[in-house]
This record gives structure tokens, C-alpha cells and sequence, in this order.
């Protein structure tokens, strides 16, 4: 047909899905684990995003750490917020740890995920 061109062969993906999706609820001050991923032995991590919501942003902080190296900490967002990772590659027993707390004691609910891919 005039104008159509081959997409060529679809992209199977290969590997294990990652899905993790963890919930917080309390009035803690020190930050506390709200979802993780440690990447399986003998695995290669992909990390593909990284999300997180409160239902009391002002009062909410978070704090993320890829790999041992912190991304961020004691930082308040606005909305729920999420945090594309394209072409990060993680080693066999890196750690996506993504921690929340409260900024003064009021009680906060704190929904995470991470979404990756192990091959």
C-alpha cells in the first residue's frame, strides 16, 4: 500500500517484571522504608520509575536512594510525583529504597512504588 512502511518486528521484552507498591500510615518523625527493591543474585536491575503520594504533602517528607547513593532527602512535593529512570541499569543486590516521614508528628498515609524490570 502508498504511504505505509514497516515498523518492523515488536520488542519482546525479556525478564521479570518488577512491581512494588507499599503504603505508609503513621505520625513518625525518623523516616521509615515505604517500598523497596533489592535486585535478585545473579540479576541485572532495570529501573524504570520510581512514585510516591501523600495525603498530607505539606507535612510529608521523602527520601530516595538508588544503588547506596542518595538522590534526595527531606523533600516536601506538592503533588503526587513520579520519577522516570530510563536506561538505569542496577547490579545483583542494588537497593531502590524509597522513605517517608512526618515533618512534626501529624499522622500522614504515604502510597510508593517501584517498577523495573530484572533480567
Amino acid at each position: 500500500m502508498v504511504g505505509l512502511r514497516s515498523l518492523g518486528s515488536p520488542t519482546i521484552s525479556v525478564g521479570k517484571p518488577i512491581a512494588k507498591l507499599n503504603r505508609y500510615s503513621g505520625a513518625d518523625t525518623t523516616y521509615k522504608t515505604l517500598v523497596s527493591w533489592t535486585v535478585g543474585t545473579g540479576k541485572i536491575g532495570n529501573l524504570k520509575e520510581v512514585s510516591m503520594v501523600s495525603d498530607t504533602f505539606a507535612k510529608t517528607h521523602f527520601k530516595l536512594t538508588i544503588a547506596g547513593v542518595e538522590q534526595f532527602a527531606d523533600k516536601l512535593i506538592q503533588a503526587s510525583l513520579s520519577l522516570p529512570f530510563p536506561d538505569n541499569r542496577l547490579s545483583p543486590g542494588d537497593v531502590v529504597l524509597l522513605e517517608c516521614k512526618s515533618t512534626d508528628g501529624t499522622s500522614i498515609i504515604v502510597d510508593g512504588s517501584i517498577t523495573g524490570r530484572e533480567v
